[in-house]
């Protein structure tokens, strides 16, 4: 009987192992065939980017105010300690973007794609943050970095610079992101 427990516990824990194995190697996988994915589908559109580090795709959009003629000689950019207003959109990525967005501060987009949403409690305001204090996710305060006011940024990341192997309210884990920023305001430090 006990040496039946015995096999039984080191079959346990070599289970156990080799799931960790498999988990981390499955995990590991993610991010290259995403990274595939982004390229794939900013080539297939013509979108110029920028590579930040090896997982954070930027695309420049434009700029509302080059496009108002308001853009000033010198804008300032934005670096590691400055402030950025900012309003967003979020949506989940596999091989194209998801067709609403999972989180957004613009209420005309809930109000789309949620109509029955209690609004009550959900802030619409533009998000302030100082860059560099981990407000927001690492791949987002990257791509911010070199941004000036009026850029609208469309921000590819890889799960491993999003939420990772952690389940984030309506977005699964190892998923690929896209997030749209609108710079409204730099706040030079």
């Amino acid at each position: 009987m006990k040496v039946r427990q015995n096999i039984a516990m080191v079959a346990l824990v070599l289970g156990l192992v080799a799931g960790a194995l498999v988990g981390c190697e499955a995990s590991d996988e993610f991010a290259p065939k995403q990274r595939t994915q982004i390229e794939r589908y900013l080539a297939g559109r013509g979108a110029e980017y920028t590579l930040v580090g090896d997982s954070v795709f930027v695309h420049v959009a434009g700029n509302r105010l080059a496009t108002e003629g308001t853009l000033p000689a010198q804008p300032a950019t934005l670096a590691v300690g400055d402030g950025v207003v900012f309003n967003f959109e979020a949506y989940t990525f596999t091989s194209n973007p998801a067709t609403k967005p999972y989180y957004t501060n613009k209420e005309w987009l809930m109000a789309k794609y949620y109509p029955n949403f209690d609004y009550s409690y959900w802030d619409f305001s533009p998000r302030s943050i100082r860059l560099g204090e981990g407000a927001i996710l690492k791949g987002l305060e990257e791509a911010l970095v070199g941004r000036m006011e009026g850029d609208s940024v469309v921000v590819f990341l890889t799960s491993d610079n999003g939420y990772g192997d952690h389940d984030m309210g309506a977005v699964d884990r190892n998923t690929a992101l896209m997030w749209v920023l609108n710079v409204e305001q730099v706040e030079k430090k």
